[in-house]
């Protein structure tokens, strides 16, 4: 493979494209044409070609012969387009031919090229439609990026990088769902975090925002990847915990507390130390089935677990904390 000199860091971003291409002669012609307006990276073959698309995040679009030994450029455009990366599977293709056959034209457009060029290539045609499709896939990038940020906003609080509210109740109905027609069991832990405003009021909002954002990443670390963690309140969380029994919550529930209990918040010159209370819930053990019902009963036991002193989890409408 071949690269050219990369541009200095204070010009304009140019071009960084891959030219896949088994004849040395053709591959000297084209970079010749083009070497002055892009970067240039190339692969003698479609199974170096794919390598090189899957580990370098920076190539822009992809140039490519046909007819090469093992992957050709129609099989290489195909892993292309079948890719779970949406970087890859969304990257500008051209394909180049000597032949006046129609037929890999046809085959190519089917399997999702974006240009089609035939040799010898005409270097003014060729920089005009590179242009073309590198401004049109960095628009395509740019909207894309645009619509996953506000996703983000629409799903996450914007503090903890937690989901929100709104996703904490989506996921709480489609577990609901899943438990009632599965069987399965389905915990939920309300918790919430002691004297709160006291930590404002004497520290200030800032060390109550990093505050949260410890206990967010805290409980984000002591979770399976299939619970939802969620802040739905100023300094109220919820954990969703599918297949998980009253046992298994209350045992996670009061790992939590005490792992907080024991961590030190480092504010400027201030150390703040926190507890929490929790409330938790088992679907199974109650006569209910809407999610929101289930929030409620967690919501009651948090209560129950701050008026029986704080830091410290209520399992039961008794206000026990006993779980074995």
């Amino acid at each position: 493979m071949a690269i050219t000199q990369t541009n200095d860091s204070d010009q304009p971003k140019r071009p960084y494209i891959l030219i896949v291409e088994d004849s040395p002669t053709t591959l000297a012609v084209i970079s010749s044409h083009l070497s002055e307006y892009v970067d240039i990276i190339s692969a003698s073959n479609g199974e170096q070609a794919w390598e090189l698309i899957q580990q370098d995040h920076d190539i822009k679009l992809v140039l490519t012969d046909i007819v090469m030994p093992g992957l050709s450029g129609h099989q290489l455009l195909v892993k292309i387009r079948k890719s779970d990366d949406p970087r890859i599977a969304n990257l500008p293709v051209f394909m180049m031919t000597t032949g006046v056959d129609v037929t890999d034209k046809h085959l190519a457009f089917l399997n999702g090229v974006n240009d089609f060029l035939t040799k010898p290539i005409d270097p003014i045609e060729l920089q005009a439609r590179i242009n073309v499709h590198h401004n049109l896939a960095n628009t395509i990038l740019e909207l894309e990026a645009s619509r996953n940020e506000l996703k983000l906003q629409a799903t996450t609080d914007p503090l903890t990088k937690l989901y929100n509210r709104r996703v904490f109740f989506e996921e709480g109905d489609k577990a609901m769902f899943t438990m009632l027609r599965y069987k399965t069991d389905l915990s939920l832990i309300l918790l919430d975090i002691d004297y709160f405003k006291k930590v404002n009021d004497i520290y200030g909002h800032h060390a109550g925002d990093v505050v949260l954002v410890n206990v967010s990443r805290l409980l984000g670390s002591l979770v399976r990847h299939v619970d939802i963690v969620a802040r739905i309140g100023g300094e109220e969380f919820c954990i969703l915990l599918p297949g998980t029994n009253r046992l298994g919550a209350a045992v996670l529930a009061e790992r939590i507390r005490k792992s907080i209990e024991a961590t030190t918040t480092s504010v400027d010159e201030h150390k703040i130390q926190i507890s929490i209370s929790s409330g938790l819930v088992t679907a199974s053990s109650e006569n209910c089935d809407k999610f929101e019902d289930l929030v409620k009963i967690a919501d009651k036991r948090l209560y129950l677990a701050k008026n029986s002193g704080r830091n410290r989890i209520c399992v039961s409408d008794d206000g026990k904390s006993d779980y074995s």
